[in-house]
């Protein structure tokens, strides 16, 4: 199946309508993410996997009563409906969050045993035990000895500079705990850095802290 380009308010009114799952990126020519975006769900549309789905891709600023109506303040950002209604969202450009996200709504919950279910709650577990794993908890891309992006070396950089006893989770290990805590933390970005299982915030938050004088006194320190 290919993505269907939209290019009218009509078109987008009609293909909603449809009762299979479609997922629409809502894109712009001018951003670099959105080209990655539009890759993606190409690459997907072609997949067995994802063969009750459909694909399309609308211009944003094309449309500005559509984008304003999906409520689209950014691009990129995929929506997926079903019936005319909105039941999901992804804003930015996250691949693994457009998958999982179309793996939840392209199978009825109905159809599931509610066994199936409880996963979600082990999994709120597990992160309330990894939050906790370590008095300092750094979730990051990558580990201290080799970061994986300039947020999470940076973060790094200024927990060592304060002698900073602590301990990392590789969040690009393991999706489930990379989304999860997403939610879990109520904070969309990482690195995350949490102080007795309580989340402190990202490398924003810990740079005015630490350049404010507020930072070193709250972390345990190596001996």
């Amino acid at each position: 199946m290919t993505v269907t380009e939209l290019n009218s308010q009509q078109e987008y009114e009609d293909y909603v309508k449809s009762k299979d799952l479609s997922v629409i990126h809502f894109h712009a020519p001018w951003a670099d993410q959105c080209s990655q975006i539009n890759d993606v769900i190409s690459e997907m549309s072609k997949l067995s996997e994802y063969k009750g789905v459909k694909f399309a891709k609308i211009e944003a600023e094309k449309v500005p009563d559509v984008s304003l109506k999906a409520g689209i303040t950014a691009v990129p950002t995929v929506i997926l409906a079903k019936n005319e209604t909105i039941v999901d969202r992804v804003d930015g450009a996250n691949p693994s969050a457009i998958a999982e996200k179309i793996k939840r709504h392209s199978v009825s919950k109905e159809s599931i045993p509610l066994e199936a279910w409880k996963p979600q709650q082990n999994l709120e577990d597990r992160l309330k035990k990894l939050t906790n794993q370590a008095p300092c908890m750094l979730f990051m891309k990558g580990n201290p000895a080799n970061p994986r992006c300039g947020f999470s070396r940076t973060i790094v950089s200024i927990l060592d500079s304060c002698n900073a006893d602590y301990q990392s989770f590789d969040i690009l290990q393991d999706n489930d705990v990379r989304e999860g805590l997403k939610k879990f933390s109520n904070w969309p970005t990482y690195p995350q850095l949490y102080i007795n299982g309580e989340l402190i915030g990202g490398l924003d938050i810990v740079k005015e802290m630490n350049e404010a004088g507020e930072f070193e006194s709250m972390l345990p320190k190596k001996s």
